[in-house]
This record gives C-alpha cells, sequence and structure tokens, in this order.
C-alpha cells in the first residue's frame, strides 16, 4: 500500500502530465506557473538582456515593466538612483524580490521570483530554489 506522500506525488505528477503543451511559450508559461503555485510565489518573470518579456506567470499585470527593469535589477552595476517619487508603482519592494542570470545557448537571460508580501516581510532570503528551477525548466525546454 502507497504511504500518503506517494499517493499525493502520483497525483500531482498525473496532474501536471496533463497540464503540457506542444507550443513553446504555452510549455515555458505552464512550467513558471506550476513552479509559481508550488513555491507560493506572487508572479515569477523572466525577460531577455534587452528587457522583454519572455514569460511570465502571476502577477498584477505590470509583467511588462518588471521585465524592463530586470537587466539593471540583475547587474548592480547598470542601476539608475532612483528617487522613492521615480519608483512609484513599477517595482515591488526590493524585499519581495529575487533575481537570477542565466545563459542558455549564448544568450543572458533573467528571472525574477515576486513573494508574497506576507513572505517577504517574513524573511528577505529565499526564492534561490525557485530561480534554479526556472533555470532549469527553460533549459529543457529551450534545449529540445
Amino acid at each position: 500500500m502507497a504511504s500518503r506522500n506517494e499517493r499525493v506525488n502520483e497525483g500531482r505528477l498525473s496532474e501536471r502530465r496533463h497540464r503540457r503543451s506542444g507550443c513553446l511559450a504555452d510549455a515555458l508559461r505552464l512550467q513558471l506557473e506550476a513552479c509559481r503555485e508550488d513555491e507560493g510565489l506572487a508572479a515569477i518573470v523572466v525577460s531577455d538582456d534587452l528587457g522583454f518579456c519572455v514569460a511570465h506567470a502571476g502577477g498584477d499585470g505590470s509583467h511588462d515593466e518588471l521585465a524592463a527593469r530586470l537587466p539593471m535589477l540583475a547587474d548592480p552595476a547598470q542601476r539608475w538612483p532612483v528617487d522613492d517619487d521615480d519608483a512609484g508603482e513599477l517595482q515591488p519592494p526590493r524585499a519581495a524580490l529575487s533575481v537570477a542570470t542565466f545563459s542558455i545557448e549564448g544568450a543572458r537571460l533573467h528571472a525574477c521570483v515576486v513573494k508574497e508580501t506576507a513572505t517577504a516581510t517574513e524573511s528577505s532570503a529565499g526564492g534561490g530554489e525557485a530561480l534554479a528551477r526556472v533555470a532549469s525548466g527553460f533549459t529543457r525546454l529551450l534545449a529540445q
């Protein structure tokens, strides 16, 4: 007889297999959505080195603005000093963000996880596992 954890894992695996797509853009979005749900994140955004949104999941519709800022958030040398008045609502609080850069076949991509506000205030660390999962999933999907 299978343990409860094994039954739960089998059910999740089965559900995940039904949520697949032959379309690359949909497959990338589904991978991000599964990661976002599993990690309890508000949003995940992936941009290219020019700041164009490659894929996103969750959020409040401001993914294009966040994607445009990702290259600057990932590279402190590119950051401009921003007044509090200039920041507006384009960027969540810094504690709510985790950013990583990864390369696939010579192209640099930037991934950002936006934590739920309750999670962000409890711990400014975290997001590393989700970012590693995003990079791994994108590498796998884009290599096909």
